[in-house]
């Protein structure tokens, strides 16, 4: 069974959106993309932050929740849960694993 851990990152106070953005694609994500058992790692910037109440969505997949799991506890995890803190707000930031997506529409 597929899992992923979805991410509503905030930014920290003191930070704009651009700045969290910019740390987020030239600092995080490369961090993010060395954790083991990672299988997709996509990030998207909502059209309008202020109105969503975050600054960006994460998708990280893996091939269960145990992989999942691992990675985070791992310490290339610890290495991106401490970066993550850096930049954004962990209190307002929401992860969310998941597990079994289901595929609605899909223009073919």
């Amino acid at each position: 069974m597929t899992c992923k851990m979805v991410i509503l990152a905030s930014r920290a106070d003191g930070t704009t959106h651009e700045e969290c953005i910019e740390y987020m694609r030239e600092e995080h994500a490369p961090l993010v993309n060395d954790l083991p058992a990672l299988r997709r790692y996509t990030s998207s910037v909502p059209t309008d932050p202020e109105r969503a109440g975050y600054d960006y969505v994460a998708q990280l997949w893996f091939d269960d929740p145990g992989a999942m799991n691992e990675s985070f506890e791992s310490e290339t995890g610890a290495e991106v849960q401490e970066d993550a803190a850096t930049f954004l707000d962990m209190d307002a930031t929401k992860m969310i694993p998941a597990t079994d997506e289901t595929v609605h529409y899909e223009d073919e």
